[in-house]
C-alpha cells in the first residue's frame, strides 16, 4: 500500500493513527502535528492531501516527478524540501527521490525510488519523545539527516574499491575491464557530485536561513546535517583527484 504510516502525535508521543482523508486539527502548540509518509502514492491520495493541507499545486507537481534536484521552496506559510537518496547496486550508484511537504501542524513525505525504509527512523524518533516533540521541522531534520547518511555506505565501498585497484596498479598493470570501471567510477563521481552540491545548499538554506515552520532552535540540527554533508563531499573529492 502507498500510506505507509500516518499518526497523529502530541508532545513527542504517538497519539493515534489517522485516515488520509481525515483533517486533524492542531493547536497553536509546536509539539503536536500529524506526520504522513508515503511511497508512490497515486493521484487520489495526493490530491486528497493536497485539499486537506493546502498543498500548493507546484510543489504537488514536483513532488511526483522523479529525478528532481535537491531543494527548499516556500509556498506562503510552508516549505517544500526535496532530497535526493543514494546507493549502491551492482558497483553503480542509484538514486532516489524523498520530497518532504512541512506546516505548522505537518510534515508529509513522498518516497520514490528507494528501499531504504524511513520505519526504523520513525522508531528512533518516537524512542526520544523530548526530540520529537520539537514539531514537525526536527522530523524534517532527521529525515534529510537519515539520507545523507546513508551516503556515507556507498562512498565507504567505492573508497575500498579504488584503494584495492591502486594496490593492484602497483603490483602489476591492469587490464581493459579494470580501466573501463576507473572511468566508470569517475562518472558515477560526477554525478553523485551533481547531487551533493543542492543537497549542501538545502542544508545550508535551513541552517541559516530564517524560514516558514522553522524554529531557530531546529536550525541548530540543520547544521548538523550541513556538517555530514560537506564530510561526504570530501570524501567524494578525494576519490574524484585519485
Amino acid at each position: 500500500m502507498p500510506v505507509i504510516a500516518a499518526y497523529l502525535y502530541r508532545h513527542g508521543r504517538r497519539v493515534r493513527e489517522i485516515a488520509i482523508d481525515e483533517r486533524v486539527d492542531c493547536p497553536c502548540d509546536r509539539s503536536e502535528f500529524v506526520w504522513i509518509g508515503l511511497t508512490d502514492p497515486c493521484a487520489d491520495e495526493i490530491d486528497t492531501l493536497q485539499r486537506l493541507y493546502n498543498l500548493h499545486p507546484l510543489a504537488v507537481e514536483d513532488a511526483l516527478k522523479d529525478g528532481q534536484l535537491p531543494k527548499v521552496d516556500v509556498y506562503g506559510d510552508q516549505l517544500f524540501v526535496i532530497g535526493r537518496t543514494a546507493h549502491l547496486c551492482d558497483g553503480h550508484i542509484v538514486y532516489g527521490q524523498t520530497a518532504a511537504f512541512l506546516g505548522h501542524s505537518h510534515i508529509i513525505t513522498v518516497r520514490q525510488g528507494s528501499t531504504r525504509s524511513y520505519k526504523p527512523l520513525r522508531e528512533h524518533l518516537e524512542a526520544a519523545p523530548d526530540l520529537l516533540g520539537k514539531g514537525g521541522d526536527y522530523v524534517l531534520h532527521a529525515i534529510l539527516d537519515f539520507i545523507v547518511d546513508g551516503y556515507l555506505p556507498l562512498m565507504t565501498a567505492l573508497a575500498e574499491e579504488v584503494a584495492s585497484m591502486e594496490q593492484r596498479m602497483l603490483d602489476t598493470f591492469l587490464d581493459r575491464a579494470e580501466i573501463a570501471r576507473i572511468f566508470s567510477l569517475r562518472r558515477e563521481l560526477m554525478r553523485f557530485d551533481r547531487i551533493l552540491v543542492p543537497m549542501e545548499e538545502v542544508a545550508r538554506k535551513l541552517s541559516k536561513n530564517e524560514l516558514p515552520c522553522v524554529d531557530a532552535e531546529t536550525r541548530l540540527y540543520f547544521r548538523d546535517v550541513l556538517d555530514h554533508v560537506r564530510r561526504v563531499e570530501t570524501m567524494a573529492s578525494g576519490l574524484r583527484v585519485t
